[in-house]
């Protein structure tokens, strides 16, 4: 048994030291630190990674791995730290791990009631802490057993939680640079670049799977007067709300771009209904929001769109129709 699991540690402590290095998201990070410590651990039957949000004091889920693996509808799920005064601790003493167990009368009956409902008998806790800072949490959890864990897994679960926290972290700011690349400084909206990249993804997913999906170009209506009449500043929060309402209109799963200097775009997936009506809604919140008036194009994808560019090129035909018919309107692409 002993040489067992000598085994499965060094297998799992080789396996991340290899992958860790090589995972440039924080998911991919902490996906294969949930795996390689449930694999490792015998008695962990769960691991969830979580990111501590200061300012907002909440744990926000990275990763859960579960019996079957990964399971990833957990992801994004936010805890508020103030129905969790234990993990708060961990999180604020930043260096010793804490063990818990459903049968402690001085568990709060809010977290017991919790941990009822994921069927937890018992779990420890890991801090993750870069520079003295406690940054998330490792969380593992037996099903079966309330017994204390073994100094050994502990030991274990702490060598794992310090290499997991630099490589979290170093995640953490390749995500933050890669999103200053791909975002416009302005609007925090997608790039010219970003957008069609994106968009050139979604579409061979829309090929496959047959989803409507819709381009719809808009561009400003006069912004030139705006700039002119009252200064850059006044053009620029123009635009920044112009993007908050792009915001507000998309659904998960649209992608929403700045194109050019007063042009957005955006590809609607899994589009119902007449893509006119969202145009007419889009021109209609940008108007409410931002104060200025915009036309619109929109193109129906086709499964012949081998690229962003094709889709987006008829949909700005059709915005120049809706220049000519005199603006502050929206025309479909034939």
């Amino acid at each position: 048994m002993r040489g067992d699991r000598d085994r499965r540690e060094l297998e799992v402590l080789h396996r991340l030291a290899v992958s860790l290095p090589r995972s440039l998201t924080v998911t991919g990070v902490t996906d294969a630190l949930a795996e390689g410590l449930v694999d490792a651990i015998e008695r962990a039957c769960e691991c969830t990674i979580t990111s501590w949000e200061r300012d907002a004091n909440t744990l926000s889920v990275l990763s859960v791995c579960e019996p079957g693996g990964i399971e990833p509808s957990w992801r994004g799920v936010v805890y508020d730290l103030a129905d969790w005064p234990e993990s708060l601790a961990v999180l604020e003493a930043g260096s010793e791990h804490r063990e818990f167990c459903l049968s402690d009368p001085s568990l709060e009956p809010s977290v017991r009631e919790q941990v009822e409902e994921w069927t937890w008998a018992s779990w420890i806790c890991f801090p993750l802490v870069v520079e003295k800072r406690a940054v998330g949490l490792i969380e593992l959890a037996d099903y079966d057993s309330a017994e204390p864990w073994s100094p050994r897994d502990i030991s274990f679960g702490q060598t794992i939680a310090t290499q997991a926290a630099l490589a979290v972290r170093n995640a953490q700011l390749y995500e933050d640079l890669q999103r200053q690349v791909d975002h416009d400084s302005l609007t925090g909206l997608l790039n010219h670049g970003a957008f069609y990249s994106r968009v050139d993804e979604e579409l061979e997913r829309i090929r496959r799977s047959g989803r409507p999906a819709a381009a719809l170009v808009a561009d400003l209506d006069d912004f030139k007067l705006v700039n002119d009449r009252h200064g850059h500043p006044a053009g620029d929060r123009a635009l920044r709300r112009v993007a908050d309402a792009l915001r507000a209109v998309c659904r998960a799963g649209d992608v929403a771009g700045r194109i050019g200097g007063d042009e957005f775009c955006v590809l609607l997936v899994d589009l119902e209904g007449d893509p006119g009506q969202v145009a007419e809604r889009l021109a209609r919140v940008i108007e409410m929001e931002a104060g200025v008036s915009v036309s619109v194009g929109v193109a129906v994808c086709r499964g012949s769109d081998r690229a962003a560019a094709e889709a987006i090129a008829r949909a700005d035909r059709a915005l120049l129709d809706a220049k000519r018919a005199g603006k502050h309107t929206f025309r479909l692409a034939a």
